[in-house]
């Protein structure tokens, strides 16, 4: 496998909280994190609201600083990009596209303003002409109408206006995309159209993903590797069929254990129900704690080592 764009080395996250006439308080949100981003490739982040995984985003697009570890791309440590032109380079490569993608447009512009701008900011186009190609291009290449460039973000569904904002993250050449839940608010019959196309993104212009997600179905689509999380801390990553198929750790089993069984029937959800709720409340009790230890269950499955639990 060729070299990681981007490479995450036991970063930790630590928030201070409080201040002026009360105490401050230490929230650590991530806990020895470590990763890689491979051009081509997707690389799903799964875990519960709240465990960290938007955290992890915004430390690589720079929104955050860490706290201690490193973060690389291509080689370079990001706390070193100081400067505005590195930054807006840094940040044409490595984009983020967001959960909604209501709030993620304004609705007082036309969709030929919301790709235009970041054109103008991040690229060199000779005239209006030259514009409008490009315009015209990225919309083909997310699979909608040049008709498109004339509409508000109002006239078009929820799954169009996700595609603009994929259409924006091309417009600036970027080798990363950071996808934090893009399609949790969209229907589900639309979905996957919007999978299909992060899917022909990677194989045709080779465009690595970070999939951040807490669903374990669109995960296993779109993602070649998986990573677990929960509190701050990855307890489970490799190989995506391995994991789903073999989980080792007790929190990826609850996770996959709070999928819906369509074949098992409520009653016998009811009855189950109580010792489930206790078996689960023991487990993240117990996946909470900080695990130094890691173990290696095949070539690429690795699970951290829950007995050791500090």
């Amino acid at each position: 496998m060729s070299e990681p764009i981007i490479r995450v080395r036991n970063v930790s996250k630590t928030f201070q909280m409080g201040g002026g006439f009360g105490q401050k308080e230490s929230f650590e949100a991530l806990r020895g994190i470590s990763f890689d981003l491979h051009a081509g490739k997707t690389l799903a982040l799964v875990g519960e609201s709240g465990c960290g995984k938007s955290t992890v985003a915004r430390l690589i697009t720079k929104v955050h600083d860490v706290t201690s570890g490193e973060i690389t791309f291509k080689g370079n440590n990001i706390d070193q990009i100081q400067s505005g032109q590195a930054l807006r380079e840094y940040r044409s490569n490595v984009q983020m596209v967001f959960q909604d993608p209501f709030g993620s447009l304004n609705p007082a512009h036309t969709i030929a303003h919301h790709l235009a701008r970041p054109i103008k900011i991040h690229n060199d186009v000779a005239g209006d002409a030259q514009l409008l190609h490009r315009q015209q291009e990225l919309l083909d290449m997310v699979e909608l109408n040049a008709d498109c460039l004339k509409k508000f973000p109002h006239q078009l569904s929820g799954g169009q206006r996700q595609r603009i904002n994929l259409a924006r993250a091309l417009g600036v050449g970027a080798e990363m995309i950071l996808a934090d839940e893009p399609t949790s608010m969209l229907d589900v019959s639309i979905r996957l159209g919007v999978l299909n196309l992060m899917q022909r993104m990677k194989s045709e212009m080779g465009i690595g993903f970070l999939y951040i997600t807490h669903d374990l179905a669109t995960a296993h689509y779109i993602a070649e590797e998986t990573a677990v999380m929960y509190r701050g801390q990855i307890v489970e990553w490799g190989n995506t069929r391995d994991i789903l198929t073999n989980p080792q750790h007790p929190y990826t089993k609850l996770l996959i254990s709070a999928v819906p069984d369509p074949d098992l029937p409520f009653s016998d959800v009811i009855r189950e129900s109580s010792q489930y709720s206790q078996d689960a409340e023991s487990t993240r009790l117990l996946s909470g704690r900080l695990q130094p230890d890691v173990n290696q269950v095949s070539e690429n499955h690795f699970v951290r080592d829950w007995e050791s639990a500090a």
